[in-house]
């Protein structure tokens, strides 16, 4: 499934999911364009789900959290290319989990190839990762960080609705 190619607009979402002592939920992506990137849990909606239930399931699925109480806080676009140079872009709708979750010892979540809690800055983040966790208030980048880090990826990432949250700003 790595070099499955969307011939549409994916509609996806992710979750912000705290652990404990300040660390956040990754996990290792498996598939898609950013496979073997480490990610904030999450994936494709079905057709006739929700959002917020897709995350809640997707959330469960790769990480075994359940979630209790998240907030929807930002949908961005994603739009770039896989290395063949074909176009692909993605819908995403996040959410910021306002509970706190410790992994279960041993959990392999479905379809990744890893999964750890850390804190965000000793994390090899995605550059998308870093405007989600920036306006998620998990963590403080410059705009110009993000801008450069997403350039270096060639990706336009732009905010179709969204606020800040949390208290890292």
């Amino acid at each position: 499934m790595s070099g499955r190619r969307y011939e549409r607009v994916l509609v996806a979402c992710l979750a912000v999911v705290p652990g404990p002592d300040g660390t956040v939920t990754f996990v290792r992506q498996r598939n898609g364009p950013f496979a073997g990137n480490w990610l904030l849990p999450g994936g494709g909606v079905e057709v006739g789900e929700q959002t917020r239930d897709a995350v809640v399931r997707e959330v469960r699925e790769e990480t075994g959290c359940r979630m209790r109480d998240p907030l929807c806080f930002a949908v961005y676009d994603i739009i770039g290319s896989w290395p063949d140079g074909s176009p692909f872009q993605i819908n995403m709708t996040c959410y910021l989990e306002r509970g706190t979750h410790t992994l279960e010892a041993g959990f392999q979540g479905h379809n990744v190839d890893g999964l750890r809690q850390a804190v965000p800055a000793e994390m090899p983040l995605h550059s998308t990762d870093y405007r989600i966790l920036s306006d998620a208030g998990v963590m403080a980048v410059p705009e110009q960080e993000i801008a450069d880090r997403l350039h270096e990826d060639k990706l336009r990432m732009s905010t179709v609705v969204g606020r800040t949250v949390g208290s890292s700003r």
